[in-house]
């Protein structure tokens, strides 16, 4: 498969919690959560058809490759595990259904299910070597459970703990099936012996019962999220590769005492990982949305990918740079190159969220509002602060936009903020002035747009309604108002007009003398959140909350394109200076990066439209 192909499983429609893959490869079963009361979906996919359709060139990929979705769990899928051969999938509920449930995997049939245990269980595990065993764990409790296929019927069996008690979050069990090794909440690793007697009749007691075998003295302060036993093939040994949520990687022997040399520290606690086919290394995800590869010795640690950890609230090209892109989102700022899809710099703010960013036209300074409601610049080349304006607004500064030329002063920032306030700041190389502030919305001030000459701008705001303001004298030319929260407004390449979006699901078209609406487009169910233009002017894009990236020909006011991609409400999108690329982001977290139709297969797409 080439390196640069991706496609998307499309099929769930609420958040992912959990994912599990077939011991042959070939199969993939996902499971979501689900608001309360309804059950979650569990979808099983054929992975080989999907990696085909990749290869083929299917971006989004559905019915095509979807073998079966089972229903069971009510608000969430907690856990899932195949067997040793694949024959059947355990899954277990949420917190509100916390229920075991196993499955015929090749016709998609419940065999049995029964309570997980009287508290919350958390994860499940088959045992390595037989089809009838499997083992449960979560708050307090550890069950080694017997099916019965006959019957079919589960039988449990607890495990005895005495006087320890400890919330397990995941759990690996060894080759031989003899011992679980449990990660907590609290740090530390459990050992524990889970043979169990066959079945017996009521009147015979058991004489193999579960228990703990030991406890680690190590622990990891953030608790242990994931835990695998790593077999060397050569000598036949074991140890257990432990992840922490303080970011800590490592290995431990069977007796529970660390492996010499055999620790790292990531950035961001460690939320996943999984071995190499090759054997040689580790693919390690954490908190902090990296991605990385950690060789078996410990001594190469590569970052592969970064991404934000949180949601991403604006995205911009700077000026005449198509190559380069900027995106804000909790707690910092970063920088990327748009071809090899790699981070370049990362600017940092602890605790804040960034919530405005715009690149100034000289390219030497990104300018940006924060959640504490001050304005930072910041030095592209080093992430340096270049300078601060303390109280800019009360509460957020959320929408930003730069008039003037940077590389003479003085120049001008316009600033939006949740008080409603519009500001106009005189930046020179030694001090930041406020030369007014407009207080005239009501609402937040979710984008402002100025005009090429620098002497207008125009603010949206949460209030219904958009102003113009005239910069050189501080005062409203005019303004419209609509039933309708405004979410980003823009000029048209000619000035003539004005293009709205907001929560009335429509595109609004305004005239830029008279204030007066001249056209809508109805844009379906979804409000709408971004847009952007290009510089001709003929066709503008638009982003919403059914998580769409659409094209649009102005004049035709006719959809030439849909991006189908995101998983969240797009937040913002950008048309790169050469027109070559959309850049888009959204509330769960992603960066997507389009290839821009070319304006002949955009006329030939709006032709086709208009003949339907």
């Amino acid at each position: 498969m080439p390196s640069d192909q991706l496609s998307f499983l499309d099929g769930h429609n609420r958040n992912l919690t959990c994912i599990e893959l077939s011991h042959d490869g070939q199969t993939l079963v996902t499971g979501q959560e689900s608001i309360t009361g309804v059950k979650a979906d569990i979808i099983i996919w054929d992975l080989g058809r999907a990696m085909e359709l990749c290869e083929a060139g299917q971006v989004m990929i559905g019915d095509d490759c979807r073998i079966r979705k089972l229903l069971q769990h009510v608000g969430k899928v907690q856990a899932l595990a195949f067997s040793m051969d694949d024959s059947y999938l355990a899954t277990l509920g949420g917190q509100d259904d916390n229920a075991l449930v196993i499955w015929n995997v090749s016709n998609g049939t419940a065999i049995c299910g029964a309570p997980a245990s009287q508290d919350s269980a958390f994860c499940v595990k088959w045992l390595n070597n037989r089809n009838d065993r499997l083992v449960t764990a979560g708050i307090g409790h550890l069950r080694v459970w017997q099916v019965d296929f006959g019957f079919p019927k589960m039988h449990p069996m607890d495990a005895k703990f005495g006087s320890l008690r400890r919330t397990i979050t995941c759990m690996s069990i060894e080759p031989d099936d003899h011992f679980a090794y449990c990660g907590t909440e609290t740090g530390d690793m459990v050992k524990l012996k889970i043979d169990r007697n066959e079945f017996k009749s009521f009147n015979d007691p058991d004489t193999l019962v579960p228990s703990v075998s030991a406890v680690t003295k190590l622990r990891f302060p953030q608790g242990i999220v994931c835990i695998s036993c790593v077999v060397n093939h050569s000598t036949g040994n074991y140890n257990i590769l432990v992840g922490g949520g303080d970011g800590t990687l490592t290995f431990i022997n069977q007796n529970l005492r660390a492996v010499a040399d055999r620790s790292t520290k990531l950035l961001g606690g460690v939320t996943s990982f999984v071995m190499h086919p090759n054997g040689q290394s580790i693919m390690v995800g954490t908190a902090q949305c990296n991605f990385y590869q950690v060789s078996m010795d410990f001594k190469k640690i590569n970052m592969l990918l970064s991404c934000h950890q949180g949601e991403v609230f604006q995205v911009c090209f700077p000026a005449g740079c198509s190559d380069i892109v900027v995106t804000s989102s909790k707690e910092d700022i970063r920088i990327w190159n748009v071809n090899a899809k790699k981070e370049l710099l990362r600017i940092q703010v602890k605790n804040l969220d960034c919530k405005a960013c715009s690149v100034s036209p000289s390219g030497g300074l990104i300018v940006s509002g924060w959640s504490d409601g001050k304005i930072r610049a910041f030095l592209p080349e080093s992430g340096k602060m270049k300078f601060l304006i303390p109280d800019a607004h009360q509460g957020m500064c959320t929408a930003l936009a730069l008039a003037d030329d940077d590389n003479y002063a003085p120049w001008r920032i316009i600033s939006g903020g949740a008080d409603g306030r519009v500001r106009i700041w005189n930046i020179t190389s030694q001090h930041q002035a406020m030369i007014s502030s407009l207080k005239e919305h009501r609402g937040a001030v979710n984008s402002i747009k100025v005009d090429k000459n620098f002497t207008q701008a125009i603010s949206a705001s949460a209030d219904g309604s958009c102003i113009v303001w005239d910069l050189a004298r501080s005062v409203r030319i005019m303004a419209f108002f609509e039933p309708n929260v405004f979410m980003d407004v823009l000029y048209h390449p000619d000035e003539s007009q004005m293009l709205t979006c907001g929560t009335n699901h429509k595109i609004t078209y305004w005239d830029a003398v008279d204030g007066q609406a001249i056209r809508e487009l109805d844009c379906g169910d979804a409000f709408l959140t971004a847009l952007d233009i290009e510089p001709e002017g003929e066709f503008f894009i638009s982003g919403s909350d059914d998580k769409l990236l659409r094209v649009w020909h102005y004049d035709e006011g006719l959809p030439v394109g849909i991006g189908k991609g995101h998983s969240g409400t797009v937040n913002a999108c950008a048309i790169s200076p050469d027109m070559s690329t959309i850049a888009s982001v959204s509330s769960t977290g992603e960066i997507m990066f389009w290839d821009m139709p070319s304006f002949q297969d955009m006329r030939g797409n709006m032709d086709d439209e208009q003949h339907k």
